[in-house]
């Protein structure tokens, strides 16, 4: 752990937070640095703690009262690569959910042991060159271990990670090279899980025929749909047709259309954020009617306003309870109503949980040992560990085979609800079995 720098005021929280911006030397279109630290508290009597006190959580109970870190003691520096401001995919949510997290930690849970966290954010935009130079600025800021955002570009990004001897935990793992890592973990399952858990749906739901469409020039996507979603749904009696597509579609009717008039079932898709929209309009426009599955990136708020009534009825996939009545989720949104600067909703999910799971972890092994070495140890060991808003996970390597870096595959499925909102349209299913009888 190393020195902390300058403070300004974060207007709207009960913290104060360092933000630094800078160009990632030698990357001309500019991957973006960022570092969030807490360093005072304002003294605020209204916390997010005080809401809650006292109610269950993963953590046990929320503590009766909020307590900052001390901006005395050395802080706790963690790395987070992520990707915006491109049209093959922008997941700021993501960052801003963590952002968030490591403000409400410092500010009312007293950082680790009293020691501020630190986070150092990188902004790439879907090139492999400025993920790389993104983990090298990272690995030279000397941060102790990784935070996971969504990096489709990882493959430039990962191998100094490992080589670095650094630890990720959590986030969105978009690549197979995040997946097929032995020094990565991941509460999810990632694309894999997400169409075994549809497979499952529609399976349950007497469908004979379903149809699996995804981005032809990511690999993540041919393999899930191929080498795990295929797989399972067959194992399960259904007749699946892969079909890919260019990612940089933008009219989804004529390869939908053909689909629907053949009598498939369902429609699975894997695809970029920017092509939510245009698929849910294409899916509202098909006759006959074909139940639309999508991944839980495509229920951010922003892009389901975007998509109107064509959204009503699209079946979306998480990693955790959707019920409010959950207290994690309701943790959730008040850190985030109180934190956020910007949206933090869809797939900052997803961000938000690995940050508090990394937490969690630092914690255990406490400040004096935070180190990437001693996360890895720790995480490895986990079985059935409790994770925040989503399933208990097991680090063993074995979840979802050949991708020992997932270690919490199981899903719920979701939609909207008349009227706004969304509700559960299945329990956890168990797609970590699935995988065991599909793939052997």
């Amino acid at each position: 752990m190393k020195g902390a720098g300058r403070t300004r005021p974060w207007s709207g929280a009960v913290a104060l937070v360092t933000v630094v911006l800078f160009v990632v030397p030698g990357v001309a279109s500019g991957a973006v640095a960022r570092r969030t630290e807490l360093v005072a508290s304002s003294g605020s009597a209204s916390s997010v703690v005080a809401e809650h006190s006292g109610e269950r959580w993963f953590l046990g109970r929320v503590p009766r009262r909020a307590r900052a870190a001390d901006p005395a003691l050395t802080p706790i520096r963690i790395g987070m690569i992520n990707q915006e401001d491109t049209p093959l995919g922008s997941y700021p949510q993501v960052r801003a959910a963590v952002e968030a997290g490591v403000a409400w930690v410092n500010a009312e849970l007293g950082g680790v042991d009293g020691h501020p966290i630190e986070l150092h954010t990188c902004i790439t935009r879907f090139d492999a060159e400025q993920s790389r130079t993104c983990a090298v600025q990272l690995r030279d800021a000397g941060v102790e271990a990784m935070v996971g955002g969504v990096d489709v570009t990882s493959t430039g990004s990962f191998p100094v990670i490992e080589q670095s001897g650094l630890v990720s935990i959590g986030g969105i793992p978009a690549t197979l090279d995040e997946q097929r890592s032995a020094d990565a973990f991941y509460f999810s399952g990632g694309d894999a899980g997400a169409l075994a858990g549809f497979m499952a749906h529609a399976a349950r739901h007497k469908a004979a025929r379903v149809a699996v469409l995804y981005g032809q020039e990511v690999e993540s996507f041919r393999v899930a749909a191929n080498d795990y979603g295929a797989v399972v749904g067959r194992s399960l009696g259904l007749q699946v047709d892969v079909v890919p597509y260019p990612i940089f579609t933008t009219d989804f009717r004529p390869i939908l259309e053909p689909l629907a008039a053949s009598g498939v079932d369902a429609i699975m898709v894997l695809a970029a954020t920017t092509a939510c929209v245009p698929v849910m309009e294409a899916a509202a426009t098909l006759q006959p009617k074909v139940p639309l599955f999508l991944t839980g990136a495509c229920a951010a708020d922003e892009i389901v306003e975007a998509a109107g009534s064509a959204a009503n009825g699209v079946v979306f996939n998480a990693e955790g309870p959707v019920d409010g009545a959950n207290v994690d989720a309701a943790l959730y949104r008040d850190v985030v109503a109180r934190y956020a600067t910007e949206p933090a909703g869809g797939a900052g999910t997803v961000g938000f949980r690995g940050f508090m799971n990394l937490y969690a972890l630092l914690r255990e092994v406490g400040a004096d040992r935070a180190s990437s070495p001693a996360l890895a140890e720790r995480a490895r060991a986990a079985v059935d560990h409790p994770s925040f808003w989503g399933h208990p996970y097991t680090c063993d390597g074995r979840q979802v085979p050949g991708m020992p870096a997932l270690c919490a595959p199981q899903q719920i499925l979701f939609e909207r609800a008349p009227g706004g909102g969304y509700r559960s349209v299945s329990g956890w299913i168990p797609t970590d079995r699935l995988f065991a009888r599909g793939l052997r």
